[in-house]
This record gives structure tokens, C-alpha cells and sequence, in this order.
């Protein structure tokens, strides 16, 4: 193998690591209520209108919460476009885990899952979300990267 291809083999390792890595985002947070109260949050349509819809763009929330209920969330975009994201609960371990996959009007064809898990910590609840398969969308990547911050900020206010 010359200098030139083997630069480029490795390149192209180095490139689909990348792909790899970048196949699923993780966010974690400190929370201060305890995980059942988290778990709630997340969960009941009610409060997740008290901390998604008065803090954020959330303007309905229907929730089957059991495996293979199905949720819709429906939001409102700052440039006031109608927008939704809906799937189905695969595990519902209150309060411990949740996993749901996730289809988002932006990229309706993109087939992704939500993994929750929410674990006690001093003061509250650390919650780790890692949105997974987004690999071959690095533009939903990029999108879901700067969305769950904001959004999980918005979680603080849950009140314990």
C-alpha cells in the first residue's frame, strides 16, 4: 500500500468512527427533585405542560404511558410553524427508565430512539438521555444537539 492510500485507509477509519460516535448524543443533568418527581415530569401530560409549555414551545401532550403506548407531543416553532414528535414507550421502568422511539416532523423518515435513566443523586436526580440512531443524519445530529440542552433546562424548574 503506498503512503497516499494508506492515508486515505486511514482517514476513512477515522471518518467512520466519527459516523459512529456521532450515532448517538448524550445529555446528562443534575436535577433538583427527587426521581419519582422527575419521572412525573416526564411523563404526565400535565407537567409536562407546566415545564415544557409555559418555559418552552409545547402546546399538547397525550401520553399512553406503558410499553407499546404510544405519545404525541405537539409544539409551536418561534416562526409559529405547527410541529410534532410522537413514537412508542418500549420500556417504562418508573422511576427509573424510560425508552421510547422518536419520529420529529423536521425528519419524519428518521427512525430514532429516546433512552431516559434517572438515577438518585445528592440534591435530587441525575438524568442521562442518549438519543440514539441518528448516525447517517449528522444534520438531526446537529439539531438534537442543540435542542436537548434547552429543553432539559427547562426540566430544572421541576419542583421537588
Amino acid at each position: 500500500m503506498t503512503g497516499l492510500s494508506k492515508n486515505n485507509a486511514q482517514r476513512q477509519k477515522a471518518e467512520a468512527m466519527t459516523d459512529r460516535r456521532r450515532d448517538a448524543l448524550e445529555v446528562v443533568r443534575e436535577i433538583p427533585a427527587p426521581p419519582e418527581q422527575v419521572f412525573r415530569a416526564l411523563t404526565d401530560p400535565d407537567a409536562l405542560m407546566k415545564w415544557w409549555g409555559t418555559k418552552g414551545t409545547l402546546t399538547g401532550a397525550h401520553v399512553n404511558l406503558r410499553p407499546g403506548g404510544e405519545y404525541r407531543f405537539e409544539f409551536l416553532s418561534p416562526e409559529g410553524d405547527a410541529a410534532w414528535v410522537k413514537g412508542q414507550y418500549q420500556v417504562v421502568d418508573a422511576p427509573r427508565r424510560l425508552v421510547k422511539t422518536w419520529f420529529n416532523s423536521k425528519f419524519p423518515d428518521l427512525r430514532n430512539t429516546v433512552a431516559i435513566d434517572l438515577a438518585p443523586a445528592e440534591g435530587g436526580t441525575r438524568l442521562t438521555l442518549v438519543h440514539s440512531g441518528l448516525a447517517d443524519r449528522p444534520e438531526a445530529f446537529e439539531d438534537y444537539e442543540k435542542g436537548w440542552p434547552e429543553v432539559l433546562g427547562h426540566l430544572q424548574s421541576v419542583e421537588s
